[in-house]
């Protein structure tokens, strides 16, 4: 007998919650210290699909210090995942530590959609029949409470973690066919198989494609980004479109008439007068600026007309040569005054494009937190990611999607707000790198756990 209730109406909305492992854990990143930081990491699948979502779903993360039982990465007792938010992975964790703390995605937030990970962590320990069975029970728990349900295979493995041949690659691909049949028999359940862009097909073993893992299990972002866009195209069939952020140019912050309005003065990129800072020449949209941040580089900037959008600013690069280089795309002002209480949170987004250039390493939009010239806090769409030995590039292929910071809740202290988009690249690999940003914001935004109504884990 299973928990689904067949008179259950499935919740409609766009908010979607993820349970699972490390697979769902690294997607998003906290930092505590001098100066914290709450960031989607440009390894996460979740944070490419945001990318190339473009608002077609929510999954709002924010930075959390609690030390939650139960939440403690990787099973060591006091540590916290430094967030909190619809990314409910926990790393290390098996399908009872998952099933132990299923009720966050129903008692603690409100989702709309449950995207569950589950098991991989059992695959090789547990009876594969008792692994599968605790993956459709979590799927029935959330369909009984009218989630819309999607359940993900286990992921493949190189032949370090599971040797060619061997029993646990065998227990993995026959969990992975019971359910894609348990989706067949419950109304509301999907199955996304995020193996599909991940595996070489080309392999003896199914293992990922070259370049999509660094550790033979997690991804990287070549991997991320890959999974991240075929997720959504999958949900593209379940979801309506979302709606643009920016629309229009003179939505801007008025504390009175518009206090949740657009902080940057510019938000379509018109006119000409803007700056160009070191190692930049060329055409900058007014009240902003291009400039070499790292290396010896060089940037002309442009302007592209966009239909109903305004303007993309251009950012054409000729790389050193050298080593790791970056550019900044920022307000000509690099600080934007505001006096925003404490309780106020805020948000930062563009709209972006880049070429198929093979060394692109991050481009990272920034919102920083500031007093005076310290950092009180970060918030990163799309962090770079380093693999512990070196910063990982991006695939080989143009993009166009948004970027999106998480949301931050205002430090005590805090007079300035800090916009940029970071564009790193490896300087030594030829060719020419092409950026084009736009629909630029910074604005103040609802509180995400509003917005959730969510509560601390217990």
């Amino acid at each position: 007998m299973t928990l689904y209730i067949e008179n259950v109406v499935p919740t409609r909305g766009r908010r979607l919650g993820v349970i699972g492992t490390s697979l769902v854990q690294q997607n998003d990143l906290g930092a505590t210290g001098s100066s914290n930081k709450a960031s989607h990491s440009s390894r996460g699948w979740l944070s490419w699909a945001r990318f190339y979502g473009q608002g077609l779903f929510d999954c709002p993360i924010w930075y959390d210090p609690g030390v939650y039982v139960g939440w403690e990465p990787s099973g060591v007792a006091g540590t916290s995942r430094l967030f909190q938010g619809l990314n409910a992975g926990v790393s290390g964790q098996t399908i009872s530590e998952i099933d132990a703390r299923k009720s966050f995605l129903v008692e603690n937030v409100d989702c709309d959609i449950v995207l569950i990970d589950a098991g991989t962590n059992d695959a090789a320990s547990l009876a594969k029949e008792v692994n599968q069975a605790g993956r459709e029970a979590l799927a029935d728990y959330y369909l009984s409470y009218g989630k819309i349900v999607v359940l993900l295979p286990i992921l493949a493995r190189t032949t370090a973690p599971w040797p060619g041949g061997g029993t646990t690659r065998a227990r993995a691909n026959w969990i992975n066919a019971k359910s894609r049949d348990f989706c067949r028999t419950r109304r509301n359940c999907y199955h996304f198989d995020w193996n599909e862009p991940w595996v070489d097909a080309a392999s003896q073993y199914g293992t990922p494609i070259a370049g999509y893992t660094a550790d033979g299990t997690h991804t990287v972002p070549k991997g991320g980004e890959a999974i991240g866009k075929a997720l959504v195209e999958f949900l593209k069939t379940i979801l309506p479109a979302g709606s643009k952020r920016v629309s229009s140019p003179d939505d801007k912050y008025s504390a009175a008439d518009n206090p949740r309005g657009n902080l940057l003065a510019n938000p379509f990129l018109t006119g000409t007068t803007g700056t160009n800072g070191t190692g930049s020449s060329g055409t900058v949209a007014d009240g902003m600026r291009v400039e070499r941040a790292l290396g010896a580089s060089t940037v002309v900037a442009s302007l592209e007309a966009r239909p109903n959008r305004g303007f993309w600013q251009v950012m054409t690069i000729t790389p050193s040569g050298g080593a790791e280089d970056k550019i900044y795309f920022r307000t000509n002002s690099a600080d934007t005054p505001h006096s925003f209480p404490n309780t106020e949170w805020v948000q930062a987004s563009c709209e972006l494009e880049t070429n198929d250039y093979a060394g692109f390493v991050g481009a990272t939009l920034a919102l920083l937190d500031m007093n005076g010239g310290t950092a009180l806090q970060y918030s990163y769409g799309m962090e770079v990611y380093n693999n512990g030995s070196a910063n990982e590039k991006w695939a080989a292929q143009a993009r166009s999607g948004l970027l999106l910071t998480p949301p931050m809740k205002i430090a005590t202290g805090s007079t300035a707000l800090r916009w940029r988009l970071e564009v790193t690249f490896d300087a030594s690999v030829a060719g020419t790198p092409i950026v084009k940003c736009g629909a630029v914001e910074l604005r103040p935004v609802q509180d995400p756990r509003t917005l959730l109504n969510w509560s601390a884990p217990i």
